[in-house]
């Protein structure tokens, strides 16, 4: 398990495929080359592909009469797909039979202009994977220049639910870190009409705004703060004594920021809780960039969420690694980092309330919320997920020393209730593990599950949204912790009977 969302699904499509290259030599690369159009592919159905993770078996090589390197291979490809679209039984994908370096070069120039994006510019060999859109209304292939073939499509194992980040880490020593970098749109731009300019601007203002009475460096910072302050400090303290730091800083773009902005970054990578860069991908090259930089510290916990296009597809393991190298006890490299990334285009103009959210969701310690809970306030046609988070333990309620925590042996309630009554139970505190609570009943009776924490109209982990009474949840808990259950009538007269259990 690896992957969370409140948008997404992710699934495992396998398939078989092949492909014309250049030569023999290192047929993976050749693979990639075609893989890569998978990312515009499955964009055009508001998925993407995790291709780090693409599992290759049975590559076979051979030469054609013509004198080309046939390679043929079988796939196994992890990819995100909006949940809301239900899990098809198959996916259809079309792609470029050849990917040898002339051959894509024509392929961009006979199909650039017809079988792409609607926004699509400047399209060209380099940039033809990212904007190809073969269902296109447009498009017209050559058969010649395609090869297609039919994926089998299953749930994938790696899918988590529930996970929180983790507030325990985070807020030990009473502080929020965050440092928000945000790219410009045009490299070189100076004024606030650039989108990036725009979008650190309004970050700052909005910082401002959520913390009244917060001190700022430099001092008499202006509205917009823009490219001649491309740093701003935010400081304050919250009302119980905590204290929230908040750095946010504008380049032209991270890959080619250079070495005083490389130094920055590192130093405030250090004590980061919370990192957040927005701005163009660049295809990956920015991400991958970025991934390069900063000076992890050994048991520092921070959240990375890399927020530009399609960023899911281009991540890689660099940054688990490079935690791994500074954290003898995790040779994984998840458990003090959570990587998160978004499977569709990311707009210039949601990066400061997506940034706003993120912070808003560290901030509400007193209520913690799931990884899912935090990604509906960002914008959901960008499909936020999180990876890393398999291992967080973070679980509200846990008990702050060991306990000897027994097995559950279950719960079985019911009750009439009128229109607003409300019946509650909470448990001791139960093992980890997965629950499940199963309603019965008449009239319409809504059941709300929380883990750690009473679950109120408009907080809750589960909640089924189901006409009747006959609903379901199920919830997993990481770490031992108390679960919370309410019932409540809508209809003007209901009955229930609820079973909770273990799985």
């Amino acid at each position: 398990k690896a992957d969370t969302s409140a948008e997404a699904i992710i699934l495992d499509l396998e398939f078989d495929a092949e492909l014309l290259a250049d030569s023999a030599f290192r047929p993976e690369s050749a693979i990639e080359d075609q893989l890569l159009f998978t990312i515009g592919h499955l964009n055009g159905d508001n998925a993407v592909g995790r291709l780090d993770k693409v599992k290759l078996t049975d590559v076979q090589t051979s030469r054609t009469e013509a004198g080309r390197t046939k390679i043929s291979y079988h796939a196994v490809l992890q990819v995100a797909w909006r949940k809301r679209q239900g899990v098809p039984e198959t996916y259809a994908f079309t792609l470029p039979i050849d990917v040898g370096y002339q051959a894509q070069k024509d392929f961009a120039e006979a199909y650039g202009h017809t079988c792409v994006d609607w926004g699509a510019h400047d399209v060209d060999s380099g940039s033809m994977w990212y904007y190809f859109r073969p269902h296109s209304s447009r498009c017209r292939l050559d058969e010649a220049h395609i090869t297609k073939t039919e994926a089998a499509v299953s749930v994938s194992p790696v899918n988590t639910t529930g996970k929180y980040p983790e507030y325990d880490k985070i807020w030990a020593d009473d502080l929020l870190t965050v440092v928000a970098v945000f790219g410009k749109y045009e490299d070189g731009a100076t004024t606030a009409s650039d989108a990036g300019v725009s979008a650190y601007n309004t970050f700052v203002a909005a910082m401002r705004r959520e913390l009244p009475n917060a001190q700022t460096s430099p001092e008499g910072l202006p509205n917009n703060p823009g490219v001649e302050h491309p740093e701003v400090s935010i400081t304050a303290e919250l009302p119980d004594g905590r204290y929230v730091i908040v750095n946010a800083l504008l380049v032209d773009n991270v890959r080619t920021a250079g070495a005083e902005f490389n130094a920055r970054y590192a130093e405030l990578s250090r004590t980061a809780d919370l990192i957040l860069y927005n701005g163009h991908a660049g295809l990956g090259a920015n991400i991958r960039a970025l991934a390069s930089k900063g000076d992890w510290q050994p048991g520092q916990y921070s959240i990375v969420f890399l927020n530009g296009c399609d960023t899911y597809a281009y991540v890689d393991a660099a940054l688990f690694q490079a935690h791994a190298a500074v954290n003898p006890d995790d040779p994984k490299g998840t458990k003090y980092v959570d990587v998160v990334t978004n499977a569709m285009p990311a707009f210039f103009r949601e990066m400061s309330d997506t940034t706003l959210a993120m912070v808003r969701g560290l901030l509400a310690y007193d209520s913690p919320r799931t990884y899912e809970q935090i990604f509906k306030d960002i914008d959901s046609s960008q499909i936020v997920l999180v990876s890393g988070e398999e291992d967080n333990t973070f679980t509200p309620g846990a008990p702050d020393e060991p306990v000897d925590v027994q097995p559950w042996a279950g719960v079985s309630l019911e009750g009439e209730l009128a229109r607003g009554a409300q019946q509650r139970h909470e448990t001791a505190v139960v093992p980890a593990g997965t629950y499940t609570f199963e309603m019965t009943g008449t009239g319409d009776a809504d059941l709300y599950v929380r883990v750690g924490l009473a679950p109120t109209a408009t907080e809750y982990d589960c909640r089924p949204y189901k006409g009747g009474s006959v609903e379901a949840c199920t919830v997993e808990l990481p770490a031992p912790s108390t679960l919370h259950v309410m019932v409540e009538g809508y209809a003007a007269q209901s009955t229930f009977t609820l079973v909770g259990k273990a799985q």
